[in-house]
C-alpha cells in the first residue's frame, strides 16, 4: 500500500483510507463490483470557499469534482497496471454515500452539516473511492473521531450559516438534538455554496486544538458532576 499511497499523494490526493463497504452505504438502484474500498479525499481550494454562491462558485465546484474524478481514474488505472481489478467511483457519480464511507475508512467523522470532518482538511474536501479486488486492505477499526458528534451538537454554527435552511435542528423525545439535512434546499451542488464550511470551527482552527479544548471542557464538567454527587 505504501507505493499506492505515495503515488496517490504525488498526483494530489490529500488523504487515503480503507474499508469494507457496508451495503447500506450503496445508493438505491446502484451496484458495485467489489466490497473493498480505497477512499480518497482532495482538499478544496480557498478560492471556492471564499466565493459567494453563484455561477463562478459553481464553476469552481465543478472543477474540483472533475479534478478529483480524474485522479480517481488514475489511481484505478494504477491498480490495474499492477495486477488488481479496480472500479472507479467518481465523486459526482452518486454510487455510494461518500462522507459516511470516508468515516467508515477512519478518515474523519460526519458532522452536523452532513460533511466529512477530518484532522487534515476540516470540512473542506471532496471524497471519492476506488473499489478493488484487494482483500487485505489495512482497515482501521477504531472510532477516534466519534467525539465530533457531541461537539457538533453543542456548536450548531453550520445550521445558522445556511441561507436556504437546508439544515433543520429538532429535539428528540429524550431531550436530545437531531439535525435533518433537506437535500432539495441545499445549493452546494447547484450554486457552489460553502457557507456551512466557511463557518465551521474546524475550518477556522486546527483539529487537535479543538479536540484538546473539548477534552478539557468535558473534564471540567465531569469534575463538577463528581462534586455534586
Amino acid at each position: 500500500m505504501e507505493k499506492l499511497e505515495n503515488y496517490a499523494h504525488s498526483i494530489g490526493i490529500t488523504s487515503i483510507g480503507y474499508t469494507k463497504i457496508p451495503p447500506e452505504l450503496i445508493n438505491e438502484g446502484k451496484s458495485i463490483l467489489f466490497s473493498n474500498a480505497i477512499v480518497l479525499t482532495m482538499e478544496m481550494d480557498n478560492d471556492l470557499i471564499i466565493t459567494d454562491p453563484g455561477a463562478e462558485a459553481q464553476a469552481l465546484n465543478d472543477a474540483h469534482y472533475e479534478k478529483l474524478g480524474n485522479m480517481t481514474y488514475q489511481i484505478a488505472d494504477y491498480l490495474r497496471e499492477n495486477g488488481f481489478a479496480a472500479e472507479s467511483a467518481h465523486p459526482y457519480g452518486g454510487v455510494v454515500k461518500f462522507s459516511p464511507l470516508a468515516q467508515e475508512a477512519g478518515l474523519g467523522w460526519v458532522g452536523q452539516s452532513g460533511l466529512l470532518i477530518t484532522p487534515v482538511s476540516g470540512p473542506r474536501q471532496k471524497v471519492s473511492a476506488v473499489f478493488t479486488s484487494i482483500e487485505n486492505l489495512p482497515i482501521k477499526t477504531d472510532d477516534e473521531h466519534s467525539w465530533i458528534t457531541e461537539y457538533c451538537n453543542r456548536c450548531g454554527k453550520c445550521i445558522k450559516a445556511c441561507p436556504e435552511n437546508a439544515l433543520i435542528e429538532t429535539e428528540t423525545c429524550c431531550g436530545g438534538k437531531e439535525t435533518e439535512f433537506v437535500e432539495e434546499r441545499c445549493i452546494g451542488c447547484s450554486e457552489g455554496c460553502t457557507y456551512c464550511i466557511e463557518d465551521c470551527p474546524f475550518d477556522e482552527k486546527e483539529y487537535i486544538d479543538i479536540k484538546n479544548r473539548f477534552d478539557r471542557l468535558n473534564g471540567k464538567l465531569r469534575d463538577r458532576m463528581k462534586t455534586k454527587a
